[in-house]
């Protein structure tokens, strides 16, 4: 008798031990679902419109409220994103005109000190018709450089679009024009190749008298290997986004969010989990709050942008109190949305 209830002592111990393994399993992974994220996140502003040129009145705004509201381009969800200085691990600025935010640098500064800075310049006007003089566009990259550090600035080339009124050779010319004034001011540069969409080729057909001109992949990869060579006369190295087959011993892949050099520079911990953006795209994860249709510089290859008229009248209708990019989310549905799920 003694032996059946020593085995049953036994039985019920080693089941009780069982159940609350798996009970620590189970709420270990429920809590993990929550707390694996990154309470802060990387803000990209924006990839979708220019916000330092035309909206960095409401951007402070913005940061000043401590969140705004972002509208899904693709399941039309609006979402609510904390832009809390405890939520945000870094802000990465997209622009060709930094003009307008440079007085308000202070002011961002409140949120975060943690800015990193993406600065397009071509010298193409043809093409970008309200875009500022590049000479212009390089004293205030030079005045991030300084102000900052090279390292949280970089400077963008790209698309690359030849025309049959705009050579391989001008592009060569200007490109060494630009490196040549930026030198001692970035050590690298992110270039890639228009791509034919429907839109595009819309635009300029209906905006300018320029033709696109056709390129296999073998012209793109001799006319970025030129250019690579031309970059470092200059001490700058080029980086292909999302152009895998440009890549060689002097074009590397380039990472436009990249979470690794980031928490490197800013000395913090960022999610470096890579995004689902686009194929061949080297991203780590942030958070987009720009709007599609709202940029007003004009290019007519613009994939974010499906016409450069309307994008204008997107950006004169815009008040800088509202609390979205293309419209004001009311109190009613701002009550129903959904928080900001994690960074992609």
């Amino acid at each position: 008798m003694m032996g059946f209830f020593y085995f049953m002592a036994v039985y019920c111990s080693k089941r009780f031990a069982l159940l609350l393994c798996l009970r620590k399993i189970i709420i270990s992974n429920h809590v993990s679902s929550w707390y694996n994220v990154p309470m802060s996140q990387v803000i990209s502003a924006s990839r979708r419109t220019d916000i330092p040129a035309f909206y960095s009145d409401w951007f402070v705004n913005r940061l000043q409220a401590g969140y705004v509201f972002v509208k899904n381009p693709f399941s039309h969800k609006v979402f609510r994103v904390s832009l809390d200085p405890r939520d945000v691990s870094a802000i990465v600025f997209w622009s060709k005109s930094y003009s307008p935010l440079l007085n308000k640098l202070e002011s961002i500064e409140k949120t975060t000190k943690r800015l990193f800075f993406h600065f397009t310049i071509t010298a193409n006007k043809e093409l970008e018709s309200n875009t500022p003089d590049f000479r212009e566009a390089i004293r205030d990259y030079q005045f991030i450089a300084r102000r900052y550090s090279p390292d949280q600035i970089v400077w963008r080339y790209d698309p690359i679009c030849m025309t049959d009124k705009l050579s391989f050779e001008i592009i060569e010319e200007r490109f060494v024009r630009c490196a040549g004034m930026l030198k001692g001011y970035t050590q690298k540069c992110l270039i890639s190749f228009v791509h034919p969409y429907k839109k595009v080729l819309a635009n300029l057909k209906k905006y300018t008298d320029h033709a696109l001109t056709e390129l296999t992949e073998e012209n793109k990869k001799e006319y970025a290997y030129r250019l690579a060579k031309r970059a470092e006369e200059f001490d700058i190295r080029l980086f292909a986004c999302c152009n895998d087959f440009l890549l060689s011993d002097r074009i590397l892949k380039a990472s436009c969010i990249d979470g690794k050099r980031l928490a490197e520079i800013f000395n913090v911990t960022i999610d470096t989990r890579p995004a689902s953006i686009r194929k061949e795209c080297a991203c780590t994860r942030s958070v987009d709050i720009g709007a599609y249709d709202t940029c007003a510089h004009g290019c007519v290859y613009c994939y974010a942008n499906a016409d450069k008229n309307r994008a204008r009248e997107s950006q004169q209708r815009q008040n800088q109190g509202w609390n979205a990019l293309g419209l004001n989310v009311s109190e009613e549905l701002a009550a129903v949305c959904d928080v900001q799920p994690a960074a992609s």
